[in-house]
């Protein structure tokens, strides 16, 4: 066989096209495609690089001998791939992380000593467990969809989480303040009714920061690749914004 016939068969044999090949070694398909018509042959270092990839020697790959073929072997996976294939693991972890929260609230609300001094204390558990298991599977979600991890759906993932938290203690502030005046506590008084639960404007900052580290990830242009062409406008901000809303309607 020659060396073309020789890759031609190694390559059908791991079930690698002639781009994904490619890739591999860094170079063209039009390349690949005149290495395995006998049109011309790769350098040295490709050579070598063909032999790793397809664990063969470089003698099988350049001599001519007898149409033995060398048995599949199993290479050793790729870190990026199991990175991408199973990472999205990390998410369903990151949720289970956060149902004990959900489910301190839950219990907290079937205890019967919930109205109208631990209502706050209820919303602040709500509002870090649901933020936490929301923020969770969704990545894990539209990471598994994807087959790899993207920054968009970080920062979906992170603005959905910190959306949900900041509800929760808009509401927490809201009954909180309407609790006091009805009964006219002070803020000292208002803050030992409510068992020290009462949150404050400034447990706004938290949510309000990860809302915004979540749309910055999500609406940052991707970086601009080598073979972009200069004249494709960067679209704005807004329009960044609907589409990623519409795409994340439409593939979750």
């Amino acid at each position: 066989m020659t060396f073309g016939e020789k890759l031609q068969k190694l390559r059908a044999r791991e079930g690698l096209s002639q781009d994904a090949l490619a890739e591999l070694l860094n170079v063209s398909r039009q390349a690949v495609s005149r290495w395995e018509r006998d049109e011309t042959m790769p350098e040295t270092e490709k050579v070598v690089r063909i032999s790793d990839c397809f664990h063969v020697t470089t003698d099988y790959l350049l001599k001519d001998g007898p149409e033995h073929f060398p048995p599949a072997s199993r290479p050793l996976p790729d870190p990026g791939e199991v990175w991408n294939k199973y990472g999205f693991v990390l998410g369903w972890l990151l949720a289970l992380w956060g149902c004990p929260w959900l489910l301190l609230a839950l219990f907290h609300l079937f205890d019967g000593d919930i109205w109208p001094t631990g209502m706050a204390f209820f919303l602040s558990l709500l509002g870090r467990g649901g933020s936490i298991v929301g923020t969770g599977v969704l990545l894990a979600l539209r990471w598994r969809r994807a087959g790899c991890f993207r920054r968009q759906d970080l920062g979906w993932a992170l603005a959905l989480g910190s959306s949900v938290m900041l509800s929760c203690v808009l509401l927490s502030i809201f009954q909180s303040s309407l609790l006091a005046a009805q009964m006219g506590w002070n803020q000292d008084e208002e803050y030992f009714m409510t068992g020290g639960h009462s949150l404050s404007p400034g447990a706004l900052l938290q949510p309000l920061l990860f809302l915004a580290l979540g749309l910055l990830l999500a609406l940052l242009p991707p970086r601009k690749g080598r073979e972009k062409k200069p004249n494709n406008p960067v679209p704005s901000a807004p329009q960044r914004f609907s589409a990623g809303v519409r795409n994340f309607f439409e593939n979750f």
